[in-house]
């Protein structure tokens, strides 16, 4: 499977990347929104985006809600986040997201995550 991790931390990509290495699964870094849409345009097999929620330039909120206007990928999504605010969920979810995850998480919780996100993709 190849990831896109949408995420402005180096640390948060190494931290995700291994996590999938280990998995025997590939991993492509976009800083924010912006270079993951450009990644989508350019890099064909893309399996599932991890989309951090608070970035620079366009940030998770602003990628969904272009993704929305434009429908220029329909890959599952899953949002990282620290955030779990009964409001933030209820936007996320407004959205089209297939899945949240909230940050930090575990190899375990990052994979059953994927589990989901799959299968109500392919429902």
């Amino acid at each position: 499977m190849k990831v896109l991790v949408v995420d402005d931390s180096p640390a948060i990509f190494t931290m995700v990347s291994l996590m999938l290495e280990d998995r025997g699964h590939n991993s492509v870094w976009a800083e924010d929104g912006v270079q993951a849409v450009s990644i989508l345009a350019a890099t064909k097999g893309i399996d599932i985006i991890l989309l951090d929620w608070n970035m620079p330039n366009m940030n998770g909120l602003e990628f969904l809600e272009k993704n929305v206007k434009e429908n220029f990928t329909n890959i599952p999504i899953i949002i990282m986040s620290g955030e779990n605010s009964p409001s933030f969920i209820k936007k996320v979810q407004s959205l089209s997201v297939s899945e949240f995850i909230v940050k930090p998480f575990s190899q375990d919780v990052l994979f059953n995550t994927f589990s989901l996100a799959n299968l109500m993709h392919n429902f």
